[in-house]
């Protein structure tokens, strides 16, 4: 058995000899100097080359790290941003719902004890998220955000009272 796959292997690394020198690659031809346009005066094509500029706007900034975001960074922000979007949706408290009017309202405490009054159309949380709907037993906030992919992801987060499903 040994001895026939010791043949084997030997028949296979048979085939064409092995050679120290490296294949001849084919030479480039040397481009033509510009004195050489063509009868009507016009450079060949060769020489005529379209200049490439980056844009940098609208794209990601490939040395900044996308998941990680320094502390002093993010508190900044959650001080500049108006008091309903300083955090984010599952920590604000549902206290109250008025829902059988035109315009239905609801109350929303945040973490530091704060109330306030939203409707539809609100803006409520970190991520941009709109209350889309106000019902008797709660709320639901609509967050869209986009992967990195650029797939759109639609998020519900729903608010309730404490005990109750949302109908």
């Amino acid at each position: 058995m040994s001895r026939l796959l010791l043949f084997a292997l030997f028949l296979g690394a048979c085939g064409e000899p092995i050679s120290d020198e490296p294949a001849a690659l084919p030479k480039p031809k040397p481009p033509k100097p510009a004195a050489e346009a063509s009868a009507d005066g016009a450079a060949p094509e060769d020489l005529v080359a379209e200049a490439y500029y980056y844009n940098p706007a609208g794209k990601r900034d490939p040395f900044q790290g996308f998941l990680n975001k320094s502390q002093a960074a993010a508190q900044q922000v959650a001080a500049d941003a108006p008091p309903l979007q300083r955090w984010d949706v599952e920590r604000f408290a549902l206290r109250g719902v008025i829902w059988d009017t035109n315009v239905p309202r609801a109350l929303l405490v945040d973490p530091d004890g704060l109330g306030h009054v939203v409707r539809v159309g609100t803006y409520v949380g970190r991520n941009w998220g709109k209350v889309s709907s106000i019902s008797q037993d709660g709320l639901v906030v609509t967050e869209e955000y986009e992967t990195l992919d650029g797939e759109l992801v639609v998020n519900p987060v729903s608010i309730r009272f404490a005990g109750r499903e949302l109908r």
